[in-house]
């Protein structure tokens, strides 16, 4: 057992290339599964999601763990994209160490308290840290950045850095909308085909509690969400303003990877925010979180 503290680690920059395509920075190397874009407009649309979360959950996260954290433990954010997360919660638990990796650099270092950093670190080829360095690690949204086996490769190595007992939490979106235009039915469809061609799974959100339980760890709960579009109070309005940012971005990937048009993918787009509200359209989620 390794016991040198994550911050000691040397990280290697992650030597990733962008390229400019319909006006958003994308990855630019096929290496990367990642292929949304990673840019100012993004940056905005997670940090909108990061406000939706923090009012769906009532907090932050879910695994009982309120009180090791005011004591302070040691907690990794994998993918953790600009680090809202990472930064709210260092500032909320001042006595725990916080560590935000992802693969680009668009982290909001303003006033950034002294327990959290970030590093870029490309998930997908494994995390560079000892054995049993994290006693929390969190991970979300990920269904876009990780092929199938990446992904139960990511469960296995968060197990791997996790201190027994330590607890894994995983919030992730399942392609699969409630209710949903046809014109959202359409865009659901095309998502599927574009994440098909990168060996991504639109449902593996269903599927995070058998590969939890597959890797060995214990006390696995699973938790339900249906996020109303543009209805049903605060947080439906919200997530319309969010969809209004995501369903351009992905539009990226499936014009890339489809036989979608820009054109069709645009009108279609205005037809599904439209409709959502008309139709009580919601969106799936899965929160699940484990003990090792």
């Amino acid at each position: 057992m390794v016991t040198s503290s994550p911050s000691k680690i040397v990280f290697d920059s992650a030597d990733i290339a962008f390229q400019l395509k319909n006006g958003r920075k994308l990855v630019d190397d096929m290496s990367v599964a990642y292929i949304l874009p990673s840019d100012s407009t993004e940056v905005e649309r997670l940090r909108l999601n990061h406000d939706l979360w923090k009012m769906v959950l009532e907090g932050l996260f879910k695994s009982p763990l309120h009180e090791s954290l005011k004591k302070g433990i040691t907690v990794l954010d994998v993918g953790c994209g600009p680090g809202f997360w990472t930064k709210d919660m260092a500032i909320l638990y001042p006595n725990s160490k916080f560590i935000g990796i992802d693969m680009a650099d668009v982290f909001v270092r303003e006033d950034l308290p002294p327990n959290a950093e970030f590093h870029i670190v490309n998930a997908a080829n494994g995390l560079p840290f000892h054995d049993e360095s994290f006693d929390f690690v969190f991970q979300r949204f990920l269904v876009m950045g990780f092929p199938t086996d990446k992904y139960i490769q990511s469960i296995k190595e968060i197990k791997r850095v996790l201190k027994t007992d330590g607890a894994i939490e995983i919030l992730e979106l399942v392609n699969d909308y409630i209710d949903p235009s046809p014109a959202l039915a359409k865009i659901s469809s095309w998502i599927d085909k574009a994440l098909s061609a990168r060996n991504m799974d639109s449902y593996i959100g269903d599927k995070i509690s058998t590969f939890l339980q597959d890797a060995g760890f214990q006390d696995i709960r699973d938790i339900k969400y249906n996020v109303p579009i543009g209805w049903g109070g605060v947080a439906g309005e919200l997530y319309l303003s969010i969809q209004q940012l995501a369903l351009p971005a992905v539009g990226v990937m499936v014009t890339q990877l489809t036989s979608v048009k820009d054109e069709e993918y645009e009108e279609t787009t205005k037809e599904a925010l439209a409709g959502a509200k008309v139709f009580k359209s919601t969106t799936r989620f899965r929160l699940i979180y484990a003990k090792k």
